[in-house]
């Protein structure tokens, strides 16, 4: 899936060359000539980056990034030569970074470039982290590699979504994915269960064991002294 950028200038020279150099390098582009038509765009194509010029008819610069941003978006600044000390309140706004005019279009696209993955990144651990939240609300069946088996598969099926859909999920965990009833449980036993089935995972194996569980091999021997496995 290619990154996506719009582009809110009302130089229609500048929409013209900026555009076509992004779309010669093979991103999805959109463009506005104006405040309302740019938040209008954005809100329909979600774009990964605008490239927003600071001086626009309609509503100033400053004020048309607090607005994008608030709805989510990255933004990257094309300012005047004189114009500095306003891209640097631009950046404590919130602004990714501030490109000056005229453009070179080659730091200008290194830039967006360097925005797109950080976006991407967010994306990702965002989906990373919610795969985990619907992991940890349903019985979990297995151990600790193949958990993250799942979370892998789940990630690679939701690319390009805003969200890990139950759909995403192997089958048999869908199947208990609106099972949230409590257990009472001590946390001893809680404990005594996960070292005995880390423990049959591997075979026996302490070293391997205690690694997984992030203690060391003297505190997991200890603790099967304890809990009287017998593994």
């Amino acid at each position: 899936m290619a990154d996506s950028i719009l582009l809110i200038d009302d130089d229609a020279d500048v929409l013209r060359a900026v555009g076509d150099h992004f779309e010669g390098i093979g991103y999805d582009v959109g463009r506005a000539d104006a405040a309302e038509a740019g938040f209008e765009a954005f809100d329909r194509m979600r774009p990964d980056v605008v490239i927003l010029d600071l001086h626009l008819p309609d509503l100033g610069g400053l004020d048309v990034l607090e607005r994008l941003r608030s709805r989510g978006g990255s933004v990257i600044l094309l300012t005047g030569q004189g114009d500095i000390e306003t891209a640097v309140r631009a950046m404590q706004l919130g602004a990714e970074h501030f490109v000056t005019k005229p453009v070179d279009l080659n730091h200008l696209a290194a830039a967006t470039a360097r925005v797109c993955a950080k976006v991407r990144l967010m994306r990702q651990n965002a989906l990373l982290r919610e795969a985990l939240d619907r992991l940890l609300s349903i019985p979990w069946p297995g151990n600790v590699r193949e958990m993250r088996n799942v979370v892998e598969r789940a990630m690679i099926l939701a690319r390009g979504a805003d969200q890990i859909d139950l759909e995403d999920l192997p089958a048999d965990l869908r199947k208990g994915g609106g099972d949230r009833r409590h257990r009472p449980q001590a946390l001893a036993e809680v404990e005594r269960l996960h070292i005995e089935k880390t423990l049959r995972f591997h075979e026996g194996n302490r070293t391997r064991a205690a690694h997984e569980l992030g203690i060391s091999r003297a505190t997991l021997i200890n603790k099967i002294k304890v809990y009287g496995l017998d593994i």
